[in-house]
């Protein structure tokens, strides 16, 4: 809910000093960010249940992350970068984050995004099952 409401108030803020068109519709832009953000959140848990201490979890989760969104088509689009990134790319799950996020955004309905929620909806079921078995406590 914080995340919405702070998106909110950037948007309407951006809007007073930037041109910005809003085609998208904030309570599916919302649902789509919510969704995503469970979808790592389960990445989280698994890193977290795969490392011994939780001071050597936020390194191996950047380590991860920071990567995954270089080639993810946030900052560069997935077009332009090399065949090979491009296929690194479509295997890495914030891809299809990126464009549910970037679909709803520009007013696209769901439908145009179901292998982009079955994607993230496979990501979020294996890692918390896996994290799940192999968390332990100490």
């Amino acid at each position: 809910m914080l995340t919405a409401t702070t998106l909110i108030v950037m948007v309407l803020a951006a809007r007073r000093s930037y041109p910005v068109s809003l085609d998208a519709r904030f309570l599916s832009f919302s649902a789509a960010l919510l969704f995503s953000t469970l979808g790592f959140l389960s990445v989280g848990f698994l890193i977290a249940s795969s490392v011994p201490t939780a001071r050597f979890a936020q390194p191996v989760g950047s380590l991860i992350l920071y990567p995954m969104l270089g080639l993810s088509g946030l900052f560069v689009p997935i077009e332009e970068l090399p065949p090979m990134l491009q296929t690194i790319a479509r295997l890495l799950p914030v891809t299809y984050a990126v464009s549910l996020l970037k679909g709803i955004w520009h007013g696209e309905g769901w439908l145009a995004h179901a292998g982009d929620v079955a994607v993230l909806t496979l990501m979020f079921l294996v890692c918390t099952a896996i994290s799940a078995k192999v968390f332990r406590w100490e």
